[in-house]
């Protein structure tokens, strides 16, 4: 029982040693921080550049963003802020950048006082690299173009649209640079992929821009998908061929006189539809023209509601009596 007392009281003693260790030197860890950050350090800090007061006509046409680096005498305290985020340099084009031609020029020296501002009185700016900046610019123009649709619609077996996908815009104005939209012809929509449809279409659908004309707008960012999905259904008719051109003195005898129409419509508007909505000629001029031993059919739809329609035969043999 003693030896077991004896022990722990060691091993406690040992422990409070161990902390009071960790304590102090702890202590002298922050004391050696607080020294360090109270000496004064030259350091370069990078800023990105942004404009402000730009003229809403003008767009700077540089490919990347660029940025200044500018080389400050402060206390590492100070410093500190600037390593946990990254800084930006407000440009304001109208104060304090020149024209030249087409491109505005800021000189450090004149912009100087405002990352001085920016900075704080505490720390001192060495030198700013570089200290020239070239900044191309364009004036805004806007180009009218369409937008394309890609997509994948799937309806549900019997199911389908008669009228195209609808798009609400169905083009979209460009803005940028007169030199940069001058080369886009179009621009496509996101990606739409539907499967198994039964019910109508009706969604917003982002459009896609590339990468590259990152300094182009569009005048807006999505567009309205919209489609009426009905009942389908297929319907044939036997149609009647007709000789075009035929001259007076000419008899010929042709087969088949009736050809086989299979169409695709609404099944609300099967009942609508008549054999007289379809006409199927033949012309004897393009026969003489190509010197074919048959005919070749056209088929020609006058009703709006049939969505396809095609000849079950697309040759009908002649002789001339």
């Amino acid at each position: 029982m003693l030896t077991s007392l004896q022990t722990k009281l060691v091993r406690s003693l040992k422990s409070k040693k161990l902390n009071v260790f960790g304590l102090f030197f702890l202590l002298a860890f922050l004391i050696l921080v607080v020294t360090k950050l109270s000496e004064t350090y030259v350091e370069t800090i990078p800023f990105t550049i942004a404009y402000k007061n730009l003229p809403d006509r003008n767009v700077i046409t540089l490919d990347s963003i660029p940025k200044v680096n500018v080389t400050v005498s402060t206390h590492g305290f100070n410093l500190l802020s600037y390593y946990f985020q990254d800084q930006i340099y407000q440009l304001d084009v109208e104060n304090n950048a020149s024209m030249y031609k087409s491109s505005y020029v800021w000189l450090a020296e004149k912009g100087s006082y405002v990352l001085k501002e920016q900075l704080g009185n505490s720390v001192k700016i060495v030198s700013v690299k570089p200290d020239t900046l070239i900044l191309p610019f364009g004036t805004l123009s806007v180009k009218r173009v369409p937008i394309v649709l890609k997509s994948k619609i799937n309806f549900a077996s019997g199911y389908d649209t008669l009228e195209a996908i609808e798009m609400k815009p169905d083009s979209i104005d460009v803005i940028g640079a007169e030199e940069e939209i001058y080369t886009i012809d179009f621009v496509e929509t996101k990606s739409l992929i539907l499967e198994n449809i039964k019910l109508d279409i009706n969604t917003n659908l982002g459009l896609e821009f590339p990468g590259v004309y990152k300094r182009l707008k569009l005048s807006q960012e999505t567009i309205q998908i919209k489609a009426t999905v009905e009942k389908f259904t297929e319907g044939t008719f036997d149609i009647p061929v007709t000789i075009l051109n035929l001259p007076n003195d000419v008899e010929i005898n042709y087969f088949p006189k009736h050809i086989k129409v299979s169409y695709y419509l609404s099944l609300n508007d099967y009942r609508a539809v008549e054999p007289s909505d379809f006409i199927i000629q033949c012309n004897y001029n393009e026969v003489l023209r190509s010197g074919n031993e048959y005919f070749k059919p056209y088929l020609i739809v006058n009703s709006v509601k049939v969505k396809s329609a095609r000849m079950k035969q697309n040759k009908v043999e002649y002789i001339i009596k």
